[in-house]
């Protein structure tokens, strides 16, 4: 008798794949005064302080949760690249919904770090973007966030903040929510 084997589903699947590459650091070799050769890795600081600086690209995976008048759920991938050591820029895409009515989502974000030089980094974050819900109109979206990421490892944070957000597509109410996450850094 055969077994049937489970399959991971797409999210599951892209969730392994994020941390598998990105927690596989890659390492470079140097010598250091005495002539013996040393390897460190590329991908992390030794003080163990946050790898924010020019260049720097974030990945990052997260869920928002709205309590206004029904529990929305939301699921976020976002991609993005410091363009200074305090300003990110990049895309995102989600889905959310209520029940078995989905918005889907595709935007743009600027994000500001206020470097602290500890492991907690406040932030605010403006996302502007397109939202395609399954039942009613198109329109835009405006979501503004303040909160904080605390670094696990100098490559890895999580983050919690909260804000609110504004749709054109025909609820013009400022929608207050939670937003919980993981970042991951790389060169």
């Amino acid at each position: 008798m055969k077994k049937k084997m489970k399959t991971l589903s797409p999210f599951g699947s892209l969730a392994l794949l994020c941390i598998a590459g990105i927690s596989s650091a890659s390492a470079a070799t140097t010598s250091s005064k005495d002539g013996t050769m040393q390897t460190t890795s590329s991908e992390t600081r030794p003080d163990g302080l946050p790898m924010l600086d020019t260049g720097v690209q974030e990945l990052g995976l997260s869920g928002k949760l709205n309590w206004e008048e029904d529990t929305v759920y939301s699921f976020d991938i976002s991609y993005g690249r410091f363009f200074t050591p305090n300003w990110l820029l990049g895309g995102e895409a989600g889905i959310s919904g209520v029940d078995s009515d989905k918005d889907y989502r595709a935007g743009l974000f600027a994000e500001y770090n206020f470097l602290t030089n500890t492991k907690w980094v406040p932030f605010i974050r403006a996302t502007a973007g397109y939202v395609h819900p399954n039942t009613g109109d198109d329109g835009g979206l405006f979501d503004l966030d303040a909160g904080i990421k605390y670094f696990i490892r100098s490559n890895l944070a999580i983050s919690g903040s909260v804000g609110g957000g504004w749709t054109t597509n025909g609820d013009s109410n400022f929608e207050k929510q939670i937003n919980l996450g993981l970042k991951f850094y790389f060169n």
